[in-house]
């Protein structure tokens, strides 16, 4: 078990989740939401309510609390807090995170500010400086970028912005009272366009130029100021920005700024574009690029796919660091992705001639360009953008060879052959960044004006800056248009991209120069995958979708990869690479899919699929389950990937979900009905053992619309066991006996068994034994002709609990003895545990509570060891029942209350009526023990289960004579004992009848 103190959650920036140094990915957005909402305030409650809200916005679904318990426990399992809850607690109105100081960069966050404050206050701006310092460094981006959210106004998110900048503005004066003035005028500068609004930035800027003896800088900062106030706000500058522009135009202060010299003839090119004037984003790469061109020189390469804003970037830096450059900037459009990319040797001409060189005195000879070029950037400070370069090859020669110069190269591609180059990787914008980007464009009160609609179109472009500028520039153009117009337009995939054209700007345009590239091959390749429908993929899935080998395949999504057409976005739990496409470029490769039959491969890729899950599926334990398998397809991939399958199948089931489920809805819209039902006929099991209940109802449901109606009766044998599993008795009774109908009819004596005892099951749990015992004798027939053990074995354990209710426990231990003796040969774990359950609780039946606590605690590791999560919680309250008849109240206790969260967790009324009943017997006053009971039966006539309602007022009898209400307990008690007995539970149905006499002579 790992120490709650090996956990590290970081909420400054993207949501990152560690243990013990190592990440742990949280791949599903509503745990990732989840968890937020917890983490912003660790310690305290978040209540039901504000969670759901959370999660499903203002009008949540009538499951969503149901849900949002089912969520909560399987953020639990990741946190690997299933069992012991140290970090996520249920409290009365809701669930907390509990965290030490250390682990939550928020909590360091506000220590290091209040660490600072007292410094301050003290006089030591020095260490008020380095703490402020420490705790910027500590942001990585927009808090929570990652994590969507319905919640309206991001309030909390919105404040740490705030409480962020306020931050940044403090570390600015103790810099500046230290004198560091010349130091901090990049980060101003960087701020100042980052927040235009921000006039405090705008002040500490002037002030850091004036006193570095940029006397004309700081004049014109101010007249920047006024003007974006005045644009945006309508407003002047505030009294501190017109009383430094007065000391400014009074006492310009004079610095000791080192100019670099260069000689009067040498011409300083200044090629640079004009930089974007509402640059919004990429603050980190901005720092990270600035730092490093302002304290040396080298190779910088700026990667992403197109139309991610690499330009733009690389544009806006160099203006940044223009006057640490003072011999020139000279900038190429090297037009890599076009049909006719500028040469090597073109380029050389033309920054020879920037620089100075007569054009007859550039040589012809492409090496002697490249040695005069080295030559004369050797003692020169010059900063070259060569933007667009098509790979290693095209750009190798136009670069520096010394520390006085620098470069800024973009690309598509990684170029990783540059030797020494630094990589600045860049993606699309988070939501929040997007969103700004709109705002700094067309005014906070447009978007103001309706925000939901302005995070619909940053969605609809995929966050990618060329599609928002292109959004941008039609709203613009159109300022009668609301926001939601747009957004209803771009909402049809079928004509987004024709939506985002305007103009020279084209984003289908730009997306095609990757694709057009590519031979046939890779073209098809990014077809196919454009035309998945899952979230991301592994490599793999290429193979059957273009007929190939494995290595072939992988090497085709390498290669997209390369083009900056496929995007490799981490690792799985498994540490499988995960592949996607970027939305724009998913729907524009969909787009060239056109009206191509995407059946063959899709066909291929299912069934590969299927082979994989039912591969897993043999693996998971299963109980009441029908298991069919489908036909074999083609199995030239199954048979190597299944090599691939971890020990643990649950765990690959789980980190592939999304996908699994996507073929599943998928092969239904392709018409692919047979393999719709075999895929959601393997997923049942582990739907079942990890309690994906809405997951298995929505699979289930699609598959029978899609499955011919002769072919539906495994699906509602499964459907059967679900109801069940919900509670739904009549039902999932309803469906048993019409798969055993539909079976039978067909011959399928193996499917028709389960459903037989299914409906065996039903009578059980509804109290009508002798019709349950016909049907697990008719079941037990079917299996026999189908050489079913695994089945029998189930039957057999059935008529031994219905023996044992019965007060027959010689045949109860017969069947049951029979069952372990047949699970121990077939070696099938799942068997041998559900049979030792029996035979542990035949034990207590038989007065033997010792050795009955063995098998129990036995099967409470080997449940724990699969992984079922229900049967853990079954076992732990059996054994709970135990461990009060040998007096262990305390491991009782604690194994009855986690039942009971678990089962308010998954709404199981039944499960709750139980725990409750049983912690009524351990309460310590007479008065608390009522009220648990009387909350059991409530929820037991809620269940309207004849058994477990009996049970319930049995419990409830008892606690009426601890509180000394003699004649109601009496009532109560027989009242138990008949409904008992009419149940078939004729021993329990003694032992009331028993308590009820022995209280009524006594009293």
């Amino acid at each position: 078990m790992s120490g709650r103190e090996d956990w590290f959650f970081a909420v400054l920036g993207p949501l990152r989740v560690s243990h013990s140094g190592r990440p742990v990915e949280i791949r599903s957005a509503r745990q990732r939401v989840l968890l937020a909402a917890l983490l912003m305030r660790a310690g305290q409650a978040v209540s039901t309510d504000e969670l759901v809200e959370h999660l499903y916005g203002s009008r949540p679904s009538k499951a969503a609390r149901a849900t949002l318990q089912t969520y909560v426990m399987r953020l639990r399992r990741t946190l690997r807090d299933a069992d012991e809850r140290r970090l996520i607690r249920t409290e009365t109105s809701g669930y907390a995170i509990h965290l030490t100081e250390e682990q939550l960069d928020l909590s360091r966050f506000h220590r290091l500010r209040a660490a600072a404050e007292t410094a301050a206050e003290n006089g030591d701006v020095a260490e008020q400086a380095r703490l402020l310092d420490t705790a910027q460094s500590l942001w990585r981006g927009q808090p929570l970028a990652d994590v969507p959210s319905l919640y309206p106004g991001h309030s909390e998110a919105d404040a740490l912005n705030e409480l962020r900048l306020g931050t940044i503005e403090r570390r600015n004066d103790a810099r500046l009272r230290l004198g560091e003035h010349h130091g901090i005028i990049d980060d101003l500068r960087a701020l100042v366009t980052e927040h235009p609004l921000r006039e405090r930035f705008w002040a500490q800027l002037m002030r850091a130029l004036h006193h570095s003896g940029e006397h004309a800088q700081a004049l014109d900062t101010y007249r920047r100021a006024t003007g974006v106030l005045a644009t945006e706000l309508g407003i002047d500058p505030n009294a501190e920005l017109r009383e430094l522009h007065l000391e400014v135009l009074a006492t310009p202060a004079t610095g000791n700024r080192r100019q670099h010299r260069r000689p009067p003839s040498t011409p300083v090119p200044s090629w640079l574009p004009a930089d974007v004037p509402e640059f919004t984003g990429r603050a980190d790469e901005v720092a990270q690029l600035g730092a490093g061109l302002r304290d040396g020189a080298g190779v910088w390469t700026i990667t992403g796919p197109a139309g991610v804003g690499k330009t733009s970037l690389a544009v806006h830096v160099a203006h940044l660091v223009r006057d640490h450059y003072p011999d020139g900037q000279l900038y190429l459009s090297l037009r890599g992705t076009e049909d006719n990319p500028v040469d090597a040797a073109t380029a050389l001409d033309r920054m020879l001639r920037g620089l100075g060189v007569p054009g007859r005195a550039v040589p012809t000879d492409p090496a002697e360009r490249a040695d005069l070029l080295r030559d004369l950037l050797a003692d020169r400070r010059v900063l070259l953008v060569l933007d667009n370069v098509a790979d290693e090859a095209h750009v190798r020669t136009l670069l520096p060879n010394t520390t006085a110069t620098a470069a800024i190269v973009t690309s598509r591609r990684i170029l990783a052959g540059l030797e020494g180059a630094r990589v600045v990787p860049l993606d699309v914008l988070s939501s929040e960044a997007a969103v700004d980007l709109m705002r700094d464009a067309l005014g906070g009160s447009r978007i103001a004006s309706d925000p939901t609609a302005a995070v619909r179109i940053a969605d609809y472009c995929g966050h990618l800056p060329l599609a928002l500028r292109v959004a941008v520039a039609r709203l613009v153009k159109r300022p009668h248009w609301p926001l939601a117009r747009l957004a209803d337009r771009l909402s049809d995939e079928r004509r987004r991209l024709d939506e985002l054209r305007v103009g020279d700007l084209d984003v289908r345009a730009n997306l095609a120069c990757g694709y057009d590239g590519l031979d046939d091959s890779h073209r098809q390749a990014f077809r196919l995958l454009a035309a998945l429908p899952g979230p991301d993929f592994p490599a793999w899935v290429a193979a059957p979708l273009l007929d190939l080998g494995l290595e072939q395949a992988e090497d085709h999504v390498e290669t997209l990869v390369d083009a900056r057409l496929v995007a490799c976005v981490g690792q799985d739990s498994l540490g499988q690479p995960r592949f996607r496409l970027h939305d724009l470029l998913r729907t524009f490769g969909r787009e060239l899919t056109g009206g191509a039959d995407l059946v063959p491969p899709f066909r291929r890729l299912f069934e590969l699929w299927r082979g994989l899950v039912e591969r897993a599926d043999d693996r998971l334990p299963h109980q009441g389950l029908l298991r069919t398998r489908g036909g074999t397809g083609d199995t030239r991939w199954t048979e190597e990937l299944a090599t691939l399958l971890p020990a643990d199948p649950a765990a690959w089931l789980d980190a592939e979900w999304l996908n699994i489920r996507a073929c599943v809805e998928h092969s239904a819209e392709l018409g692919l009905g047979g393999l719709t039902g075999e895929l959601a006929l393997a997923t049942a099991g582990f739907c079942d053992l990890q309690a994906r209940l809405e997951d298995w109802d929505d699979l289930n449901r699609v598959a029978l619309r899609a499955v011919d109606p002769d072919d539906v009766g495994g699906l509602l044998q499964q459907r059967g066991v679900l109801r069940a599993r919900q509670h739904r008795f009549a039902e999932a009774e309803a469906d048993f006996l019409r798969a055993s109908v539909i079976l039978e009819r067909k011959g399928d004596t193996n499917g028709a068994g389960y459903a037989r005892h299914g409906v065996g099951w039903m009578h059980e749990w509804a109290g009508r034994q002798p019709q349950a015992r016909e049907q697990h004798r008719v079941a037990r027939r079917h299996f026999a002709a189908a050489a079913n053990r695994h089945g029998e074995v189930e039957v057999l354990c059935s008529l031994g609990a219905i023996e044992r209710r019965a007060g027959r426990l010689p045949e109860a231990d017969g069947y049951l003895s029979r069952a372990y003796e047949i699970a121990h040969r077939l070696g099938d774990e799942a068997l041998c545990t559900s049979s030792a359950l029996e035979l542990g609780r035949l034990h207590q039946a038989s007065g033997q509570p010792g050795l009955a606590a063995e098998h129990l605690t036995a099967t409470l590791a080997s449940a724990r060891r699969m992984g079922d999560l229900d049967l853990v919680s079954v076992v732990r309250l059996f054994l709970a029942d135990v461990q009060l008849v040998l007096g262990d109240t305390d491991s009782a206790d604690r194994h009855i209350r986690d039942s009971l969260i678990y089962a308010e967790e998954h709404n199981d009324l039944m499960g709750q009526a139980w725990a409750l009943r049983l912690l009524s017997r351990t309460s310590q006053t007479p008065d608390t023990g009522l009220r648990l009971a009387r909350r059991a039966v409530a929820l037991a006539e809620h269940v309207a289960l004849d058994p477990e309602l009996a049970r319930a007022m049995r419990q409830l009898g008892l606690a009426l004579l601890s509180a000394g209400r003699h004649d109601e307990a009496d009532r109560t008690l027989r009242q138990a004992a008949e409904l008992l007995e009419s149940s078939g539970f004729h021993a329990e149905a003694a032992h009331a009848r028993a308590e009820a006499e022995r209280h009524r002579l006594c009293g």
